[in-house]
């Protein structure tokens, strides 16, 4: 049973949910899990995991993807990837349930790990990120706490909540 930690970066092959085209291989960067629902008995455990592209030419000034939130990473970064990538962190859409994951472990595998101080860019974009529920914010921060990355701020709480 494939067993990723925080951080972890991994790739599937024939990503079940592409958008456009054809399935194909996509790299991943692993940030835990959360329960939809509190409920133990009911609701999945879901991934989350932002994908990266190699469509890099759209965060570049100027172009189209430029202001979204994101990171780059280099193969000379030593993190496993194979390209120059970005992991576009202006939306969560990429939130599996595990048994989808777990129902395809055959095709993912861990290619390398992101540093902690990696993980923190990624956090500090993701809590400045409007594209992500505070639910996903505040569980990505514990993911990270529980992981031992410390100092990192709290996502803010919504407004009318004490």
């Amino acid at each position: 049973m494939l067993q990723l930690e925080l951080g972890d970066v991994f790739t599937w092959e024939q990503y079940p949910y592409h958008i456009e085209g054809e399935p194909k291989r996509r790299w991943f960067v692993y940030l835990g899990e959360y329960k939809e629902n509190p409920d133990p008995f009911e609701g999945n455990v879901m991934i989350i995991a932002p994908t990266t592209t190699t469509q890099i030419h759209y965060y570049e000034p100027r172009e189209s993807r430029a202001r979204n939130p994101h990171v780059r990473f280099t193969p000379e970064d030593g993190f496993g990837f194979a390209a120059e990538s970005v992991l576009d962190l202006s939306n969560e859409h990429i939130v599996v349930a595990k048994s989808v994951f777990r129902s395809n472990e055959a095709s993912i595998n861990v290619q390398g790990k992101v540093s902690h101080a990696r993980l923190r860019l990624i956090y500090e974009k993701i809590r400045a990120s409007t594209g992500y529920s505070p639910k996903s914010k505040a569980q990505i921060y514990e993911n990270l706490k529980h992981a031992g990355i410390s100092g990192l701020q709290p996502p803010a709480r919504r407004a009318g909540r004490k």
